[in-house]
């Protein structure tokens, strides 16, 4: 329900931004106060897990807290990074035991736009061990630990939890299910060691640490994660390297914080290839600080390497690209539907004898203020800690489920089963006949449902200015995103402002008919294109509920007409379709029937995840990441025009590629996180990563050459 709440707060702001953009600001602060509310079942649940069923005392007794986390929710390490509490333990034993301090394994790293965090999610566990004298009193142990912890998703709630494990005294006690999950445990847990030979050297803002190759063994990959809070600006990661007179480098940034109060020392712990969990090391040390001179390294990087653009984005860029963006937008396929129905108004206006001027103000009106609407939504909640991109609406399926019932009552309307009409004279036939079937309204009302639709296809230099966009002030964000609104609305502007060219329309006639009910067939298509990203997104029962809904809409449209032209009237059977559409809908959105995104049915295609990219790297394979989303009627596209080609899956069989597949279709964080690694807030993304450590970013708009002569690269 949580997800709900946040996107019933995102629409809110959208309806409320349409007359008074600055009261919808702070509307959707309220709305999101009143969603943090506590949830209603634990987020995280904590026991106390034993290897063995009994403690042996003068032995080793092994045992461990683990925290189970619900779906999304995360707690933290020890050092929590930019934001969050380290969890702690306080343990109640009997007097004569000695209990040693949970362990903290290896944490993940948690990054959400520029704030970094470690942390842990789905299943952790501590080990920690429990010292039996060798004549302990009684027959059994009580065991009780309180654990407090920082539990976050979209918001972040104090907890507190205990647990309680009691365990008999026995010389041989057997081995429990819970044995080999403390020993993997005890594994992760970074070993405390010193490395010969290592150096860590800072000047200005800049640390290197340097480390002989004959210290550690590291195959490809190094990192560090800090014990000392605000030393290091997480947020730029770290950058590995080889040197030529064969040590090792890792290379970061200090914060501010270290400059006003410089230490000698660093704690911390260092990563070799993903860690112990992976088939590397992880060993807590402390870093020797010393000032020295530190080249400028390359640019920083997280985990995996980023492509350095050959493009300067500034905001004088970003501002053209975004132009120039809005404007290709006009020729993707997914914009066609609504474009049908603005020439459809322009046609009519001119049958009327309309000034088409007005019509081209309020269509570029209404896309102006919804493009500003909707990247406020996606600034605010970003700021607050939520990681969205571009086209987000689309990610929720009561949206694309409200879409579709648009959608289906547009085409009805342009077959003529009814007639758009005040809601007074709904039943007045004479009204109905003398009801404009376009108007200054109408061209409003389709400037903005040509954002809500258009927004998730990315046309060419659009990622990267929405990329540059998302990551400066507020100000300077809405002004790449109006010019990128202007740009779509500029030929359709230009259109009714000369109109002179108007001569070029056909004379009135019987054909209007024939060409309104044509432009009602690209609707039903994009009736049906949505119905498809729905299916990607809920499950087969929630598809025939949206098919009933989408049938009672038709069955209340058709009566609607019969009223509108005094052909009869049924008010109570209108009422009832009315009641089911809107009740399937609402049951939509609670998500019982949401899935996960399913990449199944893809072929030689896996789902994506940075282990996956690690993982075949380390293999020595070439890696190809089609990040993409059902609603992306351009990732489409691209797969028929280009990636699914013969001559294209030859090639990737060729070079022997790992061929990974990122669905963003429903609302995934990890994806929107690698979105923003490489400047983009929107999908598709195409990346070809090398086992040489270089990746290259494809363009948005694919051809078999294109992706060809990438694979061929070297």
């Amino acid at each position: 329900m949580g997800s709900v709440k946040t996107w019933l707060a995102a629409v809110a702001m959208l309806a409320t931004a349409a007359t008074s953009w600055a009261s919808g600001a702070q509307n959707l602060f309220s709305t999101m106060d009143r969603g943090a509310q506590a949830p209603t079942k634990p987020n995280v649940t904590v026991r106390i897990a034993s290897a063995h069923q009994g403690l042996t005392p003068q032995a080793d007794n092994r045992l461990a807290v683990v925290l189970t986390h619900e779906p999304g929710w995360h707690t933290y390490w020890r050092m929590p990074g930019d934001a969050g509490l380290p969890t702690q333990f306080a343990f109640s034993v009997p007097a004569d035991l000695k209990v040693t301090e949970p362990r903290f394994p290896l944490p993940e790293r948690l990054a959400t736009q520029d704030i970094v965090s470690f942390g842990y999610g789905d299943t952790a566990v501590f080990p920690f061990e429990v010292e039996v004298p060798r004549f302990p009193e009684g027959r059994a142990a009580n065991l009780k630990v309180q654990v407090s912890f920082l539990a976050c998703k979209d918001v972040c709630i104090p907890g507190e939890a205990t647990a309680e494990l009691r365990l008999p005294y026995a010389v041989a006690p057997a081995q429990t299910e819970d044995a080999q999950l403390i020993e993997a445990a005890q594994k992760s847990v970074p070993e405390i060691s010193n490395i010969n030979g290592l150096r860590a050297v800072y000047e200005d803002n800049r640390l290197k640490v340097t480390i002989p190759t004959n210290a550690v063994h590291i195959a490809k990959d190094l990192t560090f994660f800090p014990l000392q809070e605000y030393a290091l600006t997480l947020v730029d990661g770290t950058r590995y390297s080889r040197e030529e007179d064969g040590t090792v480098a890792l290379s970061m940034t200090l914060s501010p914080n270290f400059k006003e109060a410089p230490t000698t020392t660093l704690p911390g712990v260092l990563v070799a290839d993903g860690g112990p969990a992976k088939g590397g090391w992880a060993i807590e040390t402390t870093l020797p600080l010393e000032k020295g001179t530190v080249p400028v390294p390359p640019a920083f990087t997280g985990d995996l390497p980023v492509p350095q653009t050959e493009v300067s984005v500034t905001t004088l860029t970003a501002l053209l690209f975004a132009f120039l963006g809005g404007l290709i937008l006009n020729l993707m396929p997914c914009v066609f539907p609504i474009l049908s129905l603005k020439i459809l108004q322009l046609v009519e206006g001119y049958r009327r004898g309309e000034r088409l001027l007005p019509h081209g103000i309020a269509f570029t009106a209404g896309v102006l203020v919804t493009m500003c609407a909707l990247s406020g939504i996606l600034l605010a909640l970003r700021g607050i800690g939520l990681a969205l991109g571009w086209g987000f609406q689309l990610q929720s399926p009561w949206v694309v489920s409200l879409l579709i019932v648009l959608f289906v009552a547009i085409t009805l309307n342009l077959f003529g089963i009814f007639e758009f009409t005040a809601a007074t004279h709904l039943a007045d036939s004479r009204a109905a006949r003398n009801a404009p079937k376009s108007g200054v309204k109408s061209s409003f009302f389709t400037g903005m449902l040509a954002v809500i639709v258009a927004s998730p296809c990315t046309a060419p230099f659009m990622g990267a200015a929405l990329g540059y966009a998302v990551t400066q002030p507020a100000i300077e964000a809405l002004a790449v995103f109006i010019a990128l609104g202007f740009g779509m609305a500029l030929p359709w502007l230009l259109l009714c402002i000369f109109p002179g060219w108007s001569r070029l329309l056909p004379k009135p006639g019987a054909w209007m008919d024939v060409f309104r009910k044509v432009m009602a067939i690209p609707m039903a298509l994009a009736v049906v294109w949505l119905a498809w990203v729905l299916s990607k997104q809920i499950s087969l029962n929630g598809m025939l509920l949206m098919l009933a809904a989408s049938g009672a809409t038709a069955v209340f449209l058709w009566l609607l007409g019969r009223e509108q032209w005094g052909r009869g009237r049924n008010r109570a059977l209108m009422g009832v379709t009315a009641l089911v559409t809107a009740s399937i809908i609402g049951v939509i959105a609670t998500g019982i029937f949401d899935r996960d995104g399913d990449v199944s049915g893809h072929g030689h295609w896996q789902p994506w995840s940075d282990q996956a990219v690690t993982k075949a790297l380390a293999d020595g394979r070439p890696v190809f990441v089609d990040f993409t989303a059902a609603w992306c009627v351009t990732c489409q596209a691209n797969k028929v025009a280009a990636l699914n080609r013969d001559e294209v899956q030859a090639a990737f069989q060729k070079q022997n590629f790992v061929l990974l597949i990122g669905d963003w279709t429903n609302h995934d964080p990890a994806i929107t996180e690698i979105l923003a690694k490489f400047g983009r807030s929107g999908v598709p993304l195409y990346l070809v990563y090398r086992p040489d450590g270089t990746v290259d970013v494809l363009p948005e708009l694919l051809t078999p050459s294109i992706v060809i002569d990438a694979l061929e690269k070297h």
